[in-house]
């Protein structure tokens, strides 16, 4: 039967629903996979060593194609990615160390999947001191660090021994390690407290291989180079202890100074007193002996003014002779310092805000002015001179301020004799508030500084945290490194090589000349 004309008309309307629905319908959005993720954790965020360690952890790539380590958005290396974490070790010769040694490393590291995606980490922070060796040597005991505090060298390379005493509940000892060979430190019990003031005095090149070891206002003995005592009876009250070449000790009061040989004799004794006037003068710092075997001694007396002298002795202790050099407000006492000939004496002579620094000859009946026996003087220093250090074969001199270090031509044959020679007039510093604590020669024209926080009534005698050193002082510094509430220490073995303990490590830094080439 034939549909009526009206029916089809209502039925095609009908037929259209569906598709008009499905045709107002949005389409599904489109997925974004998310980034994928990436973090860095530094084993070691201040470290000294031959590397740094860290691990990698990187998530959310079926595949990873690509992971890359980078410093301040540098690349540094491509890391073949493992397991999650994957630890990544970064050696010396990795990093660069343009902005300085040490270096400070803001670390990175960038992932990209198989299908593109890429995500970069937060940067993680750390410092890296790098070094030519580390040693690990027997503890002590189970709790004692590898190395005392502060120490002394005996021999080099394979040879190296380090000397330092510890004190363990009411007993002192004086320990040797050897840096290899052995298991076991050699011990030597002690009279006398071991303390922050305990010192063991330098063994001389041209001596007898002969240390003392003394605490101030305690004792002092003196060992040989085969680790043994040679003092019979241990010296007692000492108040001040300096070395001659040949290992015999002066011990000396403000007022009296005795000579001793290692074996503890007295050789002889003087009361510092002008011969003509019978003036008593005062000891003002150590007595230096001079390559003819005379010893010259600075000296002092107060009256109207400070005056300052330069007393001459006999190697037998005849024949006291005394040489005015200058004078000083009253209580003013300059740091002084003799050249390696002990013709010459380094004065430092304090204003309100620097101070000059000036060579004078000794045996001249003329103070050290202009007119009279003064070689030469430096430019104003600003800073507070607290020390000068003759170095490098007597030809320059440290002038170490509590928080300024500079270094004066101070024997050249030429017109730059008392000229700073820092890199473009500017001293070395310290990091923020600290201040000179320790120096140390180096080979050559090195100098290193460990400086400390500023002694207080509690703890007079913080240590070290940190070290500046120089292999040239016209070239400026050379490294640095601070170890942030811990503790530092170094010296120099018999070829001059330095060497630190940082924390409880024991290391051996690259030589100078090989820090200034990573530069």
């Amino acid at each position: 039967m034939t549909t009526p004309p009206f029916r089809r008309a209502f039925m095609r309307p009908a037929l259209l629903l569906p598709f008009l629905t499905l045709a107002c319908n949005n389409p599904p959005p489109t997925t974004t996979p998310d980034l994928p993720q990436v973090s860095i954790i530094v084993d070691e965020p201040n470290s000294v060593g031959k590397s740094v360690k860290l691990f990698i952890t990187a998530s959310g790539c079926d595949q990873v194609q690509r992971l890359e380590l980078l410093d301040n958005n540098e690349l540094l290396k491509q890391v073949t990615y493992g397991a999650s974490p994957t630890q990544v070790e970064l050696a010396t010769s990795d990093l660069r160390f343009t902005r300085g040694i040490s270096a400070n490393l803001s670390l990175t590291a960038r992932v990209t999947c198989a299908d593109g995606r890429t995500n970069v980490s937060q940067a993680q922070p750390a410092t890296f001191f790098p070094v030519d060796e580390v040693v690990e040597l027997a503890p002590v005991n189970g709790t004692a660090p590898v190395v005392p505090d502060y120490f002394v060298i005996d021999g080099s390379g394979a040879n190296a021994s380090f000397i330092g005493c510890r004190k363990e509940g009411s007993r002192s000892f004086l320990y040797k390690l050897m840096k290899s060979g052995s298991t076991n430190p050699t011990p030597i019990e002690m009279d006398f407290p071991c303390d922050a003031t305990t010192i063991i005095t330098d063994r001389k090149p041209a001596g007898t291989g002969h240390r003392w070891v003394w605490t101030k206002d305690q004792g002092a003995f003196a060992i040989d180079k085969d680790f043994k005592v040679t003092t019979t009876t241990v010296l007692p009250a000492v108040k001040n202890l300096a070395v001659a070449p040949n290992g015999d000790a002066f011990v000396y009061n403000v007022a009296r100074l005795e000579r001793f040989s290692p074996t503890g004799a007295s050789k002889w004794n003087l009361e510092i007193a002008d011969p003509e006037t019978n003036t008593i003068s005062l000891i003002l710092a150590d007595p230096f002996v001079r390559p003819d075997g005379k010893v010259v001694i600075p000296l002092y007396d107060d009256r109207l003014e400070t005056h300052l002298y330069v007393g001459i002795v006999n190697a037998d202790g005849t024949g006291f002779v005394r040489y005015e050099i200058d004078r000083f407000p009253l209580e003013q006492y300059p740091p002084v310092a003799f050249d390696p000939t002990g013709t010459v004496v380094y004065v430092a002579t304090q204003g309100p805000t620097s101070a000059n620094v000036r060579a004078c000859t000794i045996g001249s009946t003329k103070l050290c002015v202009a007119s009279g026996s003064r070689l030469w003087i430096s430019e104003p220093l600003p800073g507070y001179m607290a020390a000068l250090v003759p170095y490098n074969n007597g030809t320059r001199l440290a002038a170490i301020g509590s928080n300024r270090f500079w270094f004066l031509e101070a024997r050249d044959g030429q017109s730059n004799e008392g000229q700073a020679v820092n890199k473009d007039q500017l001293p070395l510093t310290p990091n923020g508030a600290l201040v000179a604590r320790f120096a140390q020669q180096g080979p050559g024209s090195a100098f290193y500084m460990f400086t400390s926080a500023a002694g207080t009534t509690e703890k007079p005698y913080p240590y070290p945290v940190e070290i500046v050193a120089t292999d040239a002082a016209e070239k400026g510094e050379l490294f640095r490194y601070q170890v942030p509430g811990g503790s530092l220490y170094g010296a120099v073995d018999d070829s001059e090589a330095l060497w630190l303990r940082v924390g409880t490590k024991l290391v051996k830094p690259f030589a100078p000349e090989q820090y200034r080439a990573m530069r």
